[in-house]
C-alpha cells in the first residue's frame, strides 16, 4: 500500500505540471492572435482619420455651396453689432468734412456716405461707405475715418482731367481713361486741357494723348482735337490753324507737318489749314478772315 500510495503522488505530479504549462502557453498564445488579427482599419486611430476625411470632403463641397449665404449672414451680424454698440456709446455724428475734393458734388458724397446727423458714429461701416464713395465716375480712391467724439473724416483722390469735351453748349471732363464728368465748375489750370469735339472722342483720349507725345511742339500749341467720322483727327492749334491727320500712319504725319514747319514756318504763315490725308500729298487752305474754331469740315482744301 505504502508502495502503491507513493506511485500515484508521483504520477499526480508529473501530469498536474503539464497541464498547467499547457494552460498558461494556450492563453499566451490567444491573446497574440486577438492582437495580431485585428484589421487595420479597425483601428481607431484609423476610424477617426477616416471619418474627419469623408467629413471634410463633403463639407467643403457644402462650404463653397453655401458661402454666399454665410457671407450675407456675418454681414447682418456685424451690423447688428454696430447697432448694439452704437446704441450703448455717446459719440454721435454732427459734422463730415471732406478732403481732396475739386468735381465731386458735395451731394454725392452724402449720398454714399449714407449717413445722417445723429447716427452713431461707431456703428457706420466703413468698408461699405469707401466702396460707394470710389463708385463714383470721378473718384479715383477714397478713405473714410472716424474722428470722436463726433466727426467722420473722408479723404478723396479724384481722378485728373486731361480734356474737356463739347457737346453744344455742355462741357464735360475728361481723364487719361476716357471717364468723363460733368463738372458744375471748370477745374484750376482748364486753359491748358484739349478741347474735344466729335463722337467718341473721349474713348480715344488715349491715343490721342500718345500721338501728341511724338511732337512735343505740336502738342503745346493743340488747344483743340477733333474725332472726324469715328476715324481720324484734325487738330486746332492756338492760332486757329487746322492740321487734318490721315485715318492711318498718324504719327508720320504729325512728324512731316513739324518738320515743314522748321524748314517753313508753315503753322504760323497764313495757312488756316494744313491737309495731312495723303501721305504723298500736301493740301493747304489759306486763313479766312471769319474762319472759326469749331468743328472743321472733311474736305479737301485744294492743291497747294
Amino acid at each position: 500500500m505504502r508502495g502503491i500510495h507513493h506511485e500515484w503522488a508521483i504520477v499526480k505530479r508529473t501530469t498536474k505540471t503539464p497541464t498547467n504549462r499547457r494552460d498558461y502557453d494556450r492563453r499566451k498564445k490567444r491573446g497574440t492572435m486577438r492582437k495580431q488579427g485585428r484589421p487595420l482599419w479597425r483601428q481607431p486611430m484609423m476610424l477617426g482619420a477616416l471619418v474627419l476625411l469623408l467629413g471634410s470632403g463633403g463639407g467643403g463641397g457644402w462650404w463653397a455651396w453655401h458661402e454666399g449665404l454665410l457671407v450675407k449672414v456675418q454681414a447682418q451680424v456685424d451690423a447688428g453689432l454696430r447697432s448694439v454698440a452704437g446704441a450703448l456709446t455717446p459719440f454721435k455724428l454732427a459734422d463730415v468734412t471732406v478732403e481732396g475734393r475739386e468735381y465731386v458734388e458735395p451731394g454725392a458724397v452724402l449720398t454714399a456716405l449714407n449717413v445722417k446727423t445723429g447716427d452713431s458714429l461707431l456703428g457706420i461701416d466703413l468698408n461699405a461707405a469707401r466702396k460707394r464713395l470710389e463708385a463714383i465716375d470721378w473718384v479715383s480712391s477714397a478713405t473714410v475715418e472716424r474722428r470722436l467724439p463726433d466727426t467722420l473724416y473722408v479723404t478723396l483722390k479724384e481722378r485728373r482731367a486731361v480734356a474737356i469735351w463739347q457737346r453744344g453748349s455742355e462741357y464735360t471732363l475728361i481723364d487719361t481713361n476716357g471717364r468723363t464728368v460733368r463738372a458744375n465748375r471748370m477745374p484750376p489750370g482748364y486753359e491748358s486741357l484739349l478741347l474735344l469735339g466729335g463722337p467718341g472722342a473721349p474713348e480715344r483720349v488715349g491715343e490721342l494723348l500718345l500721338l501728341l507725345a511724338w511732337e512735343p511742339a505740336i502738342a503745346k500749341q493743340s488747344r483743340a482735337a477733333v474725332w472726324v467720322g469715328q476715324r481720324r483727327w484734325n487738330l486746332v492749334l492756338t492760332n486757329g490753324t487746322e492740321i487734318w491727320l490721315p485715318e492711318e500712319d498718324a504719327i508720320a504725319a504729325l512728324q512731316r507737318a513739324s518738320k515743314l514747319d522748321g524748314s517753313y514756318k508753315l503753322l504760323s504763315r497764313e495757312f488756316g489749314v494744313v491737309d495731312l490725308r495723303l501721305p504723298d500729298k500736301l493740301y493747304l487752305r489759306k486763313r479766312q478772315a471769319d474762319q472759326s474754331l469749331g468743328k472743321p469740315s472733311d474736305q479737301s482744301a485744294g492743291p497747294a
